[in-house]
């Protein structure tokens, strides 16, 4: 039995006709997306054909949305067809849906039918849980105003899909050669595809999945990432389909020229993660996974690192680099896309220890907006020393002269992977020997092309304190060597250099009694560039080592611990050039200990005659912080745990240093002048060693004004203990100097030759002269 609409044929335009409707009430036990099919009775066994017409179905989905199609009733025999799709609440106490039916005022009409009829049997809906032909790929629309989200689910497949049975492990939309970057889905995982030419990676645009050059890769891609124009792809993989480049588990594609590029010689295991990681700016690709190893180098020559399942990647110097600092193994990593202007931050989850931003043997780059990036690429980077020691003391850049390209200098306790030791040069992101140095260094200074390593004297190993390196010959500088009190360089210790401007005088101070074994020169002593001599500043009056040396002008000012007999240890003195003589400080009775680190102080504008003192005291071991403002020592406001270790001091202008960094609070009062300021307007000073600051922090660096303190970097050592910032320092010009230009030594020999020459010329013209004038002389005689 079925239910039956029937109306005169003239009538069914009238609005009786049309108001006639059947309504049915399904019940619908859970909310979500359905079709809804219509039973439609045959009209051949009731004999009602002409009469049949179109309905007008109308379904009331959710009480807002509802649906509206026409079905036409001419099938002889029974069906079922699919009326329409949309989503559809759960029936309730408050709601139900509601399915009308009516005639057709447009439906097709016999022109033999005395009376028209549509006939309402029964309706099913069916749930609708997924589509069958995903393949491994849905689209998903995130248009929720548009009719998807009514007729049918938010997802659906692509137009074209993959092959049946298709495993997709990432997905990433980028450019593709002459595409804009949403036009492109790049698609990875297990499949192939070998009529259309595609393995384990593939591309989708205009409607149709292609393959990507040398048919994709051979094996299973499981992580991808864009930087810039490249694709960089991780998985098991050794390289691509066709076997024309052989990849080690990752590989770089670039769209531009749509080339299969290796990365070093990759991973030693399964990659799962690939992510831009933008806290290294946006030139970075970190990969995470099953791997021990990565491998660094060249082709013919690869370097096996370990590594603890992640490593990032240098997309512009084309190496592995540093990562961050994880003592533990990752389980997650993500970072967003690298944005100018945009904080970049990243989350890592995994069983950690310690954590920090960078992982660094030894040095980092700080970038004017005060990110820290690696400067050397992985592998080779500066090692531990044959003993396991690691230390960077002292660093610089060093350049010839004023336009000439500088390079990063380095040198303490370490080696380098070429064999060097204590001192490095870094070139092209790897560090390389500078010669063999046998001692700690613990200083650096360049004048012109010679550079200063002052350090710990180990005579077994040839180091006597003190080598001087010709860079330009790329071979020492012969110098006659310092001494200890029993005459031989077992105690030598040279604690800084320092280069008087616009001369060729190079003096150092350190522990040393003598220089060229005859040359008393206690402790401290100049060395002409030029003449290659060592002399004293006039008579010394130090007695005890000397440790940091600063030029202000025309004066050189000496810390240290001088004492001398009964009367009260000293810890500054200072040498006027002007008339070569030693005398004290005014007001550094004050200093409570020995000097550590001396630094040049300015005005703001230019550097003056003051200087900022930090040391150790002597009563409780404490740190403290002093001024000379070129007339005393001054005592300013200084407060800091008295555990602290203070091992440098820079002025920095404050609009060099980011408000992110400071925050709004701390910048406010950083920038506040007080009434008689130690620290010049506009500027902070960034204090590094191991401090432990009033709020309770710990840090490696901080800024410093007015007794307020803005913690900046922390670090910590391979065990998880808080590590410490030995040195800090810029490029910077370097120190003119006056240096003799020398004559090689083919040219003086053949200025020696030529004068040789003109000699034997003038003697032999000479004599053809007086054999002339005597011959002359004869003739006229005889005549």
């Amino acid at each position: 039995a079925y239910l039956t609409l029937s109306v005169n044929r003239n009538d069914i335009t009238s609005a009786t006709a049309q108001s006639a409707t059947v309504t049915m009430v399904p019940f619908v036990p859970e909310s979500g997306f359905y079709k809804l099919y219509m039973s439609i009775p045959g009209c051949q066994n009731t004999n009602t054909c002409i009469s049949r017409t179109s309905a007008k179905v109308t379904w009331l989905m959710n009480g807002k949305n509802s649906i509206v199609t026409t079905i036409k009733q001419h099938n002889l025999v029974d069906d079922e067809v699919e009326v329409l799709s949309g989503y559809v609440p759960a029936s309730s106490q408050n709601f139900s849906s509601a399915i009308y039916v009516q005639l057709a005022s447009d439906g097709t009409v016999d022109p033999q039918a005395a009376t028209v009829e549509v006939v309402v049997d029964s309706f099913r809906l069916e749930r609708i849980t997924s589509y069958t032909n995903l393949n491994g790929v849905l689209q998903l629309h995130d248009d929720l105003t548009s009719d998807l989200q009514v007729n049918r689910p938010l997802y659906e497949p692509l137009s074209a899909g993959l092959p049946t049975g298709s495993q997709v492990y990432s997905a990433t939309h980028g450019v593709s050669n002459d595409t804009n970057p949403e036009d492109t889905l790049f698609l990875g995982g297990q499949f192939f595809d070998s009529d259309q030419g595609y393995y384990s990676i593939a591309q989708y645009r205009d409607d149709k999945v292609t393959a990507l050059s040398s048919a994709g890769l051979w094996g299973d891609v499981r992580a991808m990432a864009f930087v810039g124009a490249s694709l960089y792809v991780g998985g098991s993989f050794n390289g691509t389909a066709d076997f024309a480049t052989a990849l080690g588990n990752v590989g770089e594609y670039n769209t531009t020229d749509q080339k299969w590029y290796p990365m070093a010689g990759g991973v030693g295991g399964v990659v799962s993660t690939a992510v831009p990681y933008a806290p290294f700016g946006p030139r970075a690709v970190a990969f995470m996974g099953d791997f021990k190893s990565i491998y660094a180098g060249e082709a013919d020559d690869l370097l096996e690192l370990g590594v603890e399942g992640l490593a990032m990647w240098d997309a512009l110097a084309g190496g592995w680099t540093n990562t961050p600092f994880l003592q533990g193994q990752p389980s997650m990593l993500y970072s967003d896309t690298w944005k100018d202007g945009q904080d970049s931050v990243a989350f890592a989850a995994g069983e950690f220890t310690a954590a920090a931003a960078l992982e660094a043997n030894g040095a980092v780059l700080l970038t004017p907006s005060q990110n820290i990036q690696a400067i050397d690429m992985m592998g080779y980077d500066l090692q531990p020393d044959t003993q396991g020691r690691f230390m960077v003391n002292a660093g610089l850049w060093y350049a010839k002269s004023n336009g000439s390209t500088p390079a990063l200098v380095v040198g303490g306790r370490f080696s380098t992977l070429d064999g060097g030791a204590n001192v490095a040069r870094l070139q092209d992101g790897k560090w390389q020997q500078l010669g063999d140095i046998g001692g700690e260094v613990l200083t650096l200074n360049n004048a012109a092309n010679l550079l200063f390593v002052g350090g710990v004297a180990n005579v077994s190993a040839g180091f006597t304190g003190l080598t001087v390196l010709d860079m330009d010959k790329g071979r020492e500088y012969n110098t006659q060597r310092l001494q200890g009190p029993d005459g031989d360089s077992t105690d030598v210790r040279v604690n800084r250099v320092a280069i008087r401007a616009d001369t060729s005088m190079v003096v150092v101070g350190g522990n040393f009694t003598a220089a060229g074994g005859m040359l008393e020169c206690p402790y401290i002593c100049t060395l002409d560039i030029n003449e290659g001599q060592w002399s004293p500043l006039a008579t010394s009056a130090l007695i005890g080592p000397v440790t940091d040396l600063l030029f202000t002008r025309d004066s050189l000012v000496v810390a240290g611990t001088f004492k001398n007999g009964t009367q009260p240890t000293r810890y500054l003195q200072r040498y006027d050039f002007s008339i070569n003589v030693w005398s004290d400080i005014d007001g550094a009775d004050r200093v409570p200990g020995p000097v550590t680190v001396l630094t040049a102080a300015s005005d703001g504008t230019e550097t003056t005659d003051g200087f900022y003192i930090t040391g150790v005291s002597m009563d409780d071991a404490s740190p403290y912080f002093f001024k000379y403002d070129g007339t005393t020592v001054v005592s300013p406001d200084f407060t800091i745990g008295a555990q602290s270790t203070i091992n440098g001091v820079l002025e920095v202008p404050r609009s060099r240093i980011p408000s992110s960094v400071l925050g709004d609070s701390k910048s406010q009062t950083l920038s506040r002048r007080s009434d008689n300021p130690v620290i010049p307007a506009g500027y902070v000073l960034a204090i590094s060693g191991d401090l432990f600051l009033p709020s309770g922090q710990r840090a490696s660096n901080a800024f410093f004004y007015n007794n307020e303190w803005v913690p900046f970097l922390s670090t910590v050592q391979n065990d998880g203990s808080p590590g410490y910032v030995t040195s800090v320092f810029f490029e910077i010009p370097p120190t003119n100097v006056y240096q003799r230009q020398r004559l090689s030594v083919a040219l003086v020999i053949i200025i020696a030759i030529a004068i040789a020459l003109g000699i034997t010329l003038l003697i032999v013209v000479v004599g053809l002269v007086y054999i002339y004038l005597r011959n002359r002389r004869e003739a006229a005689a005889t005549a």
